[in-house]
């Protein structure tokens, strides 16, 4: 009888093969195991709606709900929200669906848009306690600081969303392992690869930040413009997104304050 082992881990966090003097250690990929992806990003936001949505339905057929009962607990954007939310991972969208449900269930109420966008700053935080728990002291003060200057510099744009050139990725070791990094614990998800952009050169992979870093925040109302990344027209508008470079990176990883996790957490003085 086959025997299967599953191990889960942080992708980018994870050197689970190196070749040190000619001495293997580790696992090799795809000689020692098979990789299974099982990642769905915004990229194609469709697709891992509709994964969720297929896990939900399951869960309520489990509970014996229909699929038109499931599909009323929701309204509006409520379902796209809760996805956003928890970063197309079904486990973090299944807990999200039933810390929002017990709130929602005390008023008799369906699951909508402002429903996530209340408890989205809660679980931004926990995104970061969860990071720090992973990460090693002598990287967690520049994850923290990573979140904060790109967090502020799409409040100062006023955008959710981003562009990076993929040059600068390539050539610069230090900021791709920080967006991998931060990928990894859904803080920033990435939307597209390959992009072109309408003002500048090259090639671009756009990223959008966790809407626990604005879709709370009341001062913002009127102020923001977020791209729908599950709008048929997403695509184009990235192509206009405020972009990223080292130079503009490291200047403002220079100006961060010192106590960077006190100002990460006091999301609303920036505002």
């Amino acid at each position: 009888m086959p025997l299967y082992f599953k191990i889960a881990t942080l992708r980018h966090a994870s050197t689970l093969y190196v070749d040190r003097d000619g001495q293997p250690i580790g696992a090799q990929e795809r000689h020692d195991y098979q990789p299974i992806n099982i990642d769905y990003t915004f990229s194609d936001f469709k697709r891992t709606a509709d994964q969720n949505w297929q896990i939900l339905e399951q869960f309520g057929k489990k509970a014996g709900l229909g699929k038109g009962e499931v599909q009323f607990l929701f309204k509006g954007e409520g379902f796209n929200r809760l996805v956003m939310a928890g970063g197309g991972v079904p486990r973090d969208v299944l807990s999200l669906f039933l810390e929002v449900l017990s709130d929602v269930s005390t008023r008799d109420g369906r699951i909508g848009k402002d429903n996530v966008r209340i408890l989205s700053g809660t679980n931004f935080e926990r995104k970061i306690e969860e990071l720090k728990q992973d990460s090693k002291g002598d990287e967690q003060d520049d994850l923290l600081r990573g979140i904060y200057i790109i967090r502020n510099f799409c409040l100062d744009r006023k955008t959710n969303l981003f562009v990076v050139q993929e040059r600068m990725l390539q050539q610069n070791d230090s900021w791709r392992a920080l967006f991998y990094r931060l990928l990894d614990y859904r803080i920033i998800h990435q939307c597209a690869s390959a992009l072109t952009h309408k003002s500048q050169e090259g090639t671009f992979q756009a990223f959008a930040i966790d809407i626990g870093c604005y879709a709370h925040l009341r001062k913002l109302d009127g102020r923001f413009s977020e791209i729908d990344v599950s709008g048929s027209d997403a695509k184009e508008k990235m192509r206009s997104a405020p972009s990223l470079d080292a130079n503009r990176l490291n200047d403002l990883f220079k100006a961060t304050p010192p106590d960077i996790e006190e100002a990460l957490l006091n999301v609303e003085a920036v505002a």
